[in-house]
């Protein structure tokens, strides 16, 4: 770290370590919670994955290991306050504790960075189990998403730790400039830059999916409410970075680092509540089926084995298409028995498919559909009318 110019350092005020002002406890409140509500929602995630769905995915395991990270942030965070002393000015801190200030704040960078990229995985991997029964071009851009994010966040978190050779001239105090360290001001706002563009991403991915679900007034509203709150995280990087740059050009760098702080465990927080809200969806259509509706019979797992058979079966039917069209008929027949075996035990207990719609080869509509995806259709509706007489 270079210390300021002398005309600078001779200007301050003389330091007050006494009584001096501070920023107050609002980041602490804050933090205590935010933290609070995340570790809930997390739980009703894990009870509802574990106990109603039966299914625990790479997403829930993402989010999970999100929570380490996190956790030292918010733990770093109410010490910063309560024992660092970073509600003061730079001036009335110690000069004995800016090498640990220092070695603080790269673990915290650290911390954030790590915890916000396995969050927009966990988020992004959701995202894909959704489009398992979608076109392979937004699956090819979901999955394009997953390797940008996890290689952003890779590389951030090597560039933090070897932004000075050797790492440890981060934390040394110095009169002149470092050459052996690259320009932090420019490293953080462009990697917040991107940052902020990739949870956009993560946000705006699921948006397709659910607008083509056929779903009541009155369950919109809180998918509304959802993604609101997940732009709001956004918007908050974006605050975020704008006060990070300020703050690597500022003088008095603890007081003016307060706003960053706040923006960061805001845009954390809430995005970790919000990729965990969908998965506790069938824990509040339990005690509130009149808001979220009645719980989906179909378990995650089970959605996804369905989806997976459909979409098999449509690259086998594109691919017999090409064959003479003296077979086609037996083709079909085969490829709807097989259809249904994929389909498993579940049709014969009476499980109405809801949540997935097989789709032909040549036309996403009814109108232009083929007549053997109408036979298909007609086939699930004829299974699911018998499980529901039983």
């Amino acid at each position: 770290m270079q210390l300021p110019p002398p005309e600078v350092l001779a200007a301050l005020p003389k330091p007050n370590y006494v009584d001096p002002v501070t920023r107050g406890d609002a980041k602490v409140v804050l933090n205590v919670v935010l933290y609070t509500i995340l570790l809930g929602f997390i739980g009703l995630r894990i009870y509802t994955r574990t106990h109603l769905r039966k299914f625990f995915g790479t997403d829930d395991v993402l989010i999970l290991v999100a929570l380490i990270p996190t956790s030292v942030f918010f733990i770093i965070s109410i010490l910063a306050d309560t024992k660092f002393h970073w509600t003061r000015h730079s001036n009335d801190i110690p000069r004995s504790e800016i090498t640990r200030g220092l070695k603080i704040v790269l673990c915290v960078e650290l911390m954030f960075a790590a915890a916000c990229t396995l969050t927009k995985l966990s988020m992004l991997v959701f995202t894909y189990r959704l489009l398992a029964s979608s076109t392979r071009f937004w699956r090819r851009v979901t999955s394009a998403a997953i390797a940008v994010v996890s290689l952003q966040g890779g590389i951030f978190c090597i560039c933090l730790i070897f932004q000075c050779r050797p790492p440890s001239h981060y934390w040394k105090i110095t009169v002149n400039p470092q050459p052996e360290c690259i320009s932090e001001t420019w490293s953080l706002l462009i990697a917040g830059t991107i940052n902020t563009f990739t949870d956009f991403v993560a946000v705006a991915l699921p948006i397709r999916t659910v607008l083509s679900l056929q779903l009541q007034a009155k369950q919109i509203i809180p998918i509304v409410i959802l993604f609101c709150f997940g732009f709001l995280s956004c918007s908050f990087g974006i605050v975020r970075t704008y006060y990070t740059y300020k703050v690597s050009t500022s003088y008095d760098q603890v007081w003016d680092s307060y706003p960053v702080w706040i923006t960061a465990a805001l845009e954390l927080y809430i995005g970790i509540i919000c990729a965990s809200i969908p998965a506790t969806k069938p824990f509040f259509s339990t005690i509130l089926p009149h808001i979220f509706g009645s719980i989906d019979p179909l378990s995650d797992r089970s959605a996804y084995n369905y989806t997976s058979a459909s979409r098999q079966f449509n690259q086998s039917r594109s691919a017999k298409m090409t064959s003479s069209t003296a077979d086609t008929d037996a083709e079909h027949g085969e490829e709807l028995l097989n259809l249904d075996k994929a389909l498993g035990s579940r049709n014969d207990k009476g499980v109405a498919f809801s949540t997935t719609t097989i789709t032909g080869g040549r036309g996403d509509s009814e109108s232009e559909a083929p007549e053997e995806y109408l036979r298909i259709r007609q086939t699930v509706d004829y299974v699911t009318s018998q499980g529901r007489r039983r």
